[in-house]
């Protein structure tokens, strides 16, 4: 493990960080390296909008695929989250800043609750510093993607922005076969289980060197490229769902929109599938 890495991991190592001994040399050795960033400087809505589409542009879908079964068997999570990341930014619609309903929070301009891109503040805290950049290529590195919470503009323009720096990479059959024997655990639910349960039926198989939070994000970002979705609650590419249309039913439902709707009786989108893969997967059986 690179030295930078392990500074990245040290700096979320507790949940309030007070424990945290990181020297200078170490930060600027993670910078260098390419896991520790300075605060990022203030970017309008239309602005990154427009970079989203330039970082897109360099992106071959098949890499995204290619790099997401890769992780698998490798364990290299880094290479997982684009797949969510990619799907999301594709679905972007044009559209005009989407304010709160909170009147005090529409004043502020700081959120739009459509893409979910949010301000960098000018005069970033010590809280603000800790939970910019850095934080999220934590949960690229630690989870392949954000264990809670949904896709926004930040994550994704941040996540493809370092996902072009990786080398490309080429899945082995032994991928292709993990994946398939993961998709065919939804075989094994009643059709009212929902995403929750998935999760508690991969993790039980076996298949392949993982943990609870790697799975939620998995099926997450599944649900987001479509994979795993439903009729009335589509991926993104169907219907670009607000913020406030992306909430489970339950009150303890962590996974992303829309696995977090979905049910067992929804199945797997074969279709989709193909598009996003290339190839029936299933095979591998």
């Amino acid at each position: 493990m690179d030295d930078g890495l392990k500074t990245l991991f040290a700096l979320y190592k507790s949940p309030n960080g007070d424990d945290v001994n990181i020297s200078e040399d170490e930060m600027t050795i993670a910078k260098a390296q390419g896991y520790l960033f300075d605060y990022p400087k203030y970017e309008a809505h239309c602005d990154m909008l427009q970079r989203l589409q330039c970082i897109l542009a360099e992106i071959d879908p098949k890499d995204i695929a290619n790099a997401f079964l890769f992780s698998l068997s490798t364990r290299k999570l880094e290479y997982r989250s684009a797949l969510g990341s990619y799907y999301y930014a594709m679905a972007i619609p044009e559209h005009e800043f989407m304010k709160s309903h909170n009147e005090i929070l529409a004043s502020a301009s700081i959120h739009c609750y459509l893409c979910g891109w949010s301000a960098w503040k000018d005069s970033p805290n010590k809280f603000d510093e800790k939970y910019g950049y850095n934080f999220k290529n934590y949960e690229r590195y630690k989870s392949g993607g954000s264990v809670i919470g949904n896709m926004n503009l930040n994550y994704a323009v941040f996540d493809l922005e370092q996902f072009i720096k990786l080398p490309k990479v080429k899945p082995t059959d032994e991928d292709k076969r993990i994946f398939a024997r993961i998709l065919s655990c939804v075989e094994c639910l009643e059709s009212s289980d929902k995403a929750g349960k998935l999760r508690d039926v991969i993790q039980k198989a076996k298949i392949f060197k993982t943990n609870k939070d790697e799975i939620s994000v998995l099926l997450g970002e599944l649900g987001i490229c479509g994979i795993l979705a439903s009729n009335d609650f589509p991926a993104y590419d169907v219907y670009f769902a607000n913020e406030y249309e992306r909430d489970p039913v339950e009150y303890k439902n962590y996974f992303a929109y829309p696995v977090n709707r979905w049910y067992a009786r929804d199945g797997i989108n074969c279709k989709r599938l193909f598009e996003v893969f290339g190839e029936n997967l299933c095979d591998y059986i």
